[in-house]
């Protein structure tokens, strides 16, 4: 029996490259969102600690202030990085959207593959079975011929 040959190979593999690519693209913005979730997390931590020690025993007026003024910047901080995160969520998810597009065409390719190879075998089976079942025949009307 003769191994099966896909004639889209070629297209199913490039078709696995481009989702690989894809797939790297969405890693590294969920990546980045990621990173940028870390940091908001940071700059919250860091305001609730500030909030809290703002008040504690033995400060003076200039650190209460500076406290105050260290408050506003980890707001402006927070407010901006509110800002990233929103628009690396907005890339993150267009990045989805081309990978899913990307795997759905490679799977496309797959199933057609497989089906095709399942046709083939189940062909190249039957084939080999009616010669089989020929065999006996033809040795009878050789050894009477």
């Amino acid at each position: 029996m003769r191994l099966f040959r896909f004639k889209l190979e070629k297209l199913l593999e490039l078709r696995g490259f481009h989702e690989r690519r894809a797939e790297m693209v969405l890693a590294e913005k969920a990546g980045r969102c990621a990173l940028l979730d870390a940091r908001l997390r940071a700059v919250a931590e860091s305001r609730s600690r500030t909030g809290r020690e703002m008040f504690s025993a033995g400060r003076m007026l200039a650190d209460y202030r500076a406290a105050e003024l260290y408050m506003v910047r980890l707001d402006r901080d927070r407010d901006r990085l509110t800002e990233e995160l929103a628009k690396a969520e907005l890339e993150r998810e267009g990045a989805r959207a081309d990978y899913i597009e990307k795997r759905k065409s490679r799977e496309v390719i797959e199933k057609l593959k497989e089906r095709r190879q399942a046709d083939y075998y189940r062909l190249a089976l039957r084939e080999e079975t009616k010669a089989l079942d020929d065999l006996p025949r033809r040795q009878f009307v050789e050894a009477k011929g």
